[in-house]
């Protein structure tokens, strides 16, 4: 933990030592495959997996307590999260310390918290998730990246790999955690099944990043490729504690809030695979499981 104000400090270290105990169970490349062929052959089919209820009650609201915790106690000087507040209409990064209160009334995400919280790390790098994780990626989960929500993201669809490209083809995947119960009306998150068989936009630079430029051209290619192979739209209205696992290249957004009183609580986290990065740039929990060993996002002056 490298949050450094005690008081959050303290509430923190009092719930990260309500853990769940995983009695001496351990996962690695020996272990069991967890997946089973009718996930396996939706995977290939869909891009994606739900695995309904996967976490307990008890351990989304150590994150929830934590995110309250974390607003709670955020201005001090040092403090190194990160946050994209204001998302509608352009948002603003910031730092955590400096964002005013009535930031978490409108919809932000707070970047990277598993780089300062071992809580979320062991969520996220949850033993039996990375397992699954590992039978997907066909290697080690590296965390890369993670997105703290309280509210619907209203992003327009994309596929992961326009911003965060994996060293190797598709040997990314993301997971996406429901804090709270998700519906209609709270913006959920929808995505298109059998999007991730579309073959990638190539940028001019030769890379699946996009550049606004080519924006226009590259979604033209995405909904008529949507519209040749007739694919559906669906909507994930979640239960708490349900996780949502999803393709690099699975065609993803957040539908327009409906009512803007109700939040849409969610945990976001992409994976690399260990096996592509130097044991320099990596942080390991055990067990096969990692992070990627960086900066928080930088902040304009």
């Amino acid at each position: 933990m490298c949050i450094r104000d005690s008081s959050l400090a303290d509430a923190v270290n009092q719930m990260e030592d309500q853990q769940v105990d995983y009695k001496d169970k351990t996962f690695d490349s020996l272990t069991p495959p967890l997946l089973t062929e009718e996930q396996k052959s939706s995977w290939d089919k869909n891009g994606y997996l739900v695995l309904p209820g996967f976490f307990d009650e008890s351990r989304i609201d150590q994150i929830n307590n934590l995110i309250d915790e974390i607003w709670a106690n955020r201005k001090f000087d040092d403090n190194p999260l990160v946050i994209d507040a204001y998302l509608k209409p352009r948002g603003k990064r910031m730092y955590m310390r400096d964002v005013p209160d009535d930031a978490r009334l409108q919809p932000y995400k707070l970047n990277d918290l598993f780089l300062e919280s071992s809580l979320v790390q062991e969520i996220v790098l949850d033993l039996c998730l990375s397992q699954l994780l590992r039978e997907l990626l066909e290697g080690s989960p590296l965390v890369c990246n993670s997105l703290t929500f309280e509210y619907g993201s209203q992003q327009p669809c994309h596929f992961d790999t326009f911003f965060m490209p994996p060293p190797v083809e598709n040997k990314l995947v993301a997971s996406w955690i429901a804090l709270e119960d998700v519906n209609s009306d709270n913006g959920p998150l929808i995505y298109y099944p059998g999007s991730h068989k579309i073959p990638p936009y190539i940028f001019e630079d030769g890379t699946l990043v996009r550049t606004d430029k080519e924006r226009p051209l590259c979604e033209k290619y995405i909904y008529d490729e949507i519209e040749k192979r007739n694919l559906k739209r669906i909507e994930f209205h979640a239960k708490k504690g349900d996780v949502l696992i999803w393709h690099a290249q699975l065609f993803h957004g957040g539908v327009a809030i409906k009512n803007d009183k109700l939040t849409r609580k969610s945990f976001v986290t992409h994976y690399f695979r260990k096996e592509d990065f130097s044991d320099n740039d990596t942080i390991s929990l055990g067990h096969g499981r990692y992070y990627l060993k960086r900066d928080h996002q930088p902040v304009p002056d």
